[in-house]
């Protein structure tokens, strides 16, 4: 059902973006005249993408739930243990390295990603994703002053520590529904770099065992 909504959702923005898109594009600039042609087309697809979303995704939601949450039920399960123990742990222990340990916890990273279970539409779940991933260089750069800039083996270790922090009761799933359900225009952008280190996340979650959590004092080095 993943697969053929994600094709039905991709196939509708496409068609309409492409036969409508001149149209919405004239309502947008008799409201504003300072807008880029680039910008312009991002706002179009953007407001096309939440439109489809509404009308494809929202009524199959519930089915789509129920099948997917009993699919991944034992890997959420899973999740959750290795989640509330890691949640215990300090930066250290999660593969921070003490020069790059945030003395806020990263606590503005970890709260915006908190809230993305109060979001219904994947393209909402995406912007938060994205607003969080970007607060972790923010918050480095108000703490670090003058220090190097994070680098992306940095960045991995420090953004699992957000997803563990968030409490996000239903990871696996979230996962997999942001990374059917993103928007192909975003793939290759800023979006889809931080979906595939989302889905690398919680790999290194999913992958941590228990007892390595609990017991030693850097479970992601072997």
């Amino acid at each position: 059902l993943l697969g053929a909504m994600a094709t039905a959702i991709d196939g509708l923005q496409a068609a309409l973006v492409e036969g409508c898109g001149p149209f919405f594009e004239g309502v947008v600039m008799r409201r504003t005249r300072k807008m880029g042609l680039e910008e312009l087309d991002l706002l179009v697809r953007a407001a096309v993408r939440r439109q489809v979303e509404a009308e494809v995704f929202v009524p199959l939601s519930s089915v789509l739930d129920e099948s997917l949450r009993r699919d991944l039920a034992e890997e959420e399960t899973m999740l959750r243990a290795s989640c509330a123990a890691a949640r215990l742990k300090t930066q250290a222990a999660l593969g921070i390295a003490p020069e790059h340990a945030s003395p806020s916890k990263w606590e503005a990273a970890v709260y915006r990603l908190a809230t993305v279970g109060s979001y219904t539409l994947p393209c909402d779940r995406l912007d938060v994703l994205l607003a969080a991933a970007r607060e972790i260089p923010v918050i480095f750069a108000a703490e670090h002053k003058g220090e190097e800039v994070l680098g992306g083996d940095d960045f991995l270790p420090i953004f699992v520590y957000v997803v563990v922090q968030a409490g996000i009761p239903d990871l696996r799933y979230l996962q997999t529904l942001l990374s059917a359900l993103c928007d192909p225009d975003k793939r290759l952008s800023e979006t889809g770099y931080y979906v595939a280190t989302f889905e690398a996340a919680v790999a290194h979650i999913r992958e941590l065992p228990l007892a390595r959590v609990l017991e030693e004092e850097n479970p992601f080095v072997v």
